[in-house]
């Protein structure tokens, strides 16, 4: 019976919420006091893009280390649970898990905690939010407000990580060639242009020309980040690059051998992940902006999916792999 009761503990297929979200904290605050217990002030400018938000982060984070340390945390818990929400709304898996909120956050610890952690933090959390709200927008009537906010969100990233700029220009294609009304491009388009415009106004009653902001942003996303600086593709960190991707095609081909189980809503949803997925890696092979907040909000993505794997392992098997990736996860920081 202790041994049952011990299996249903760890199991992180199959945990309830407060055993989920027990975990969720506790992995959120050990990557935080990881991140924040010295703040390292030149692993932090090496680090830094070209984006117009990052260095009064970095600035802030230096001075104000606990206050971006909480909010860190807090940001790292919200993303968990919003990605958490949209597989449970959105039935993604013939059995309902809630594995996205400590795989989530496995991977936020395991990919994104280096150098501009606060930086960081709010990219994953506009990426789970752009995420949680797009699920809504894939029947034939898209809820206006949903896709509106999801492409404001999807906007508002490049302020923060300049690799997220192609991306974002590269989603209103997948509206398009999703057959939308023409109502509903022009709506996802403005909550896109909205952030960037509210920063060019901002830069303009500054001084500075209108397009400005526009402009550095354009030549952020084509500078070469110093993803190496400070060792951030390290041995453990690649192999976790590795073990992810390598979950991301076994969540595939099980999807693709089992699909026609889900409703036809899921489906559509899952096809937009898979997009999303395929688009990001696309843009960040070909552009020298890449950063790890490139590479966290695929592992974000690819965490939505992933309980499809762990969902089709007995608990032993399910256990030895999260606690796998977990290792090295806390290894990789």
């Amino acid at each position: 019976m202790v041994i049952f009761a011990l299996d249903m503990i760890l199991d992180i297929a199959r945990h309830k919420f407060y055993e989920g979200l027990i975990f969720l904290l506790i992995i959120a605050t050990i990557g935080v006091a990881n991140g924040f217990v010295m703040v390292d002030e030149a692993v932090a400018s090496a680090t830094i893009t070209s984006a117009p938000l990052q260095p009064m982060l970095r600035d802030f984070t230096i001075a104000h280390p606990l206050l971006a340390a909480i909010i860190s945390f807090v940001l790292i818990v919200g993303t968990s649970l919003r990605l958490t929400r949209a597989t449970i709304i959105h039935s993604l898996f013939q059995i309902g898990s809630l594995a996205t909120m400590a795989l989530s956050a496995v991977i936020i610890i395991g990919l994104g905690i280096h150098g501009n952690i606060l930086s960081t933090a709010i990219v994953a959390y506009l990426a789970s939010e752009a995420i949680n709200r797009i699920c809504y927008c894939v029947a034939p009537e898209a809820t206006l407000h949903y896709l509106f906010t999801a492409f404001m969100a999807l906007g508002a990233m490049p302020l923060f990580d300049s690799s997220m700029l192609a991306p974002a220009l590269l989603a209103p294609l997948v509206i398009i060639l999703s057959r939308k009304k023409l109502r509903e491009i022009v709506i996802a388009i403005i909550g896109l242009l909205l952030p960037a415009f509210a920063y060019c106004y901002i830069c303009w009653c500054q001084g500075a020309s209108f397009l400005s902001g526009i402009i550095e942003m354009w030549d952020g996303m084509l500078t070469p980040s110093a993803l190496a600086d400070g060792n951030y593709l390290s041995l453990p960190r690649l192999i976790m690059l590795g073990l992810v991707a390598f979950v991301q095609i076994c969540t595939s081909l099980i999807y693709f051998s089992d699909r026609l189980t889900l409703s036809l809503t899921s489906r559509e949803i899952w096809k937009m992940l898979q997009i999303i997925v395929i688009l990001f890696t696309s843009c960040f092979v070909v552009l020298p902006s890449t950063s790890p907040a490139s590479f966290l909000v695929l592992g974000l993505c690819i965490s939505v999916m992933a309980p499809l794997v762990f969902n089709k392992f007995s608990g032993a098997l399910s256990m030895v792999a999260f606690y796998t990736l977990l290792i090295i996860a806390i290894w990789a920081m």
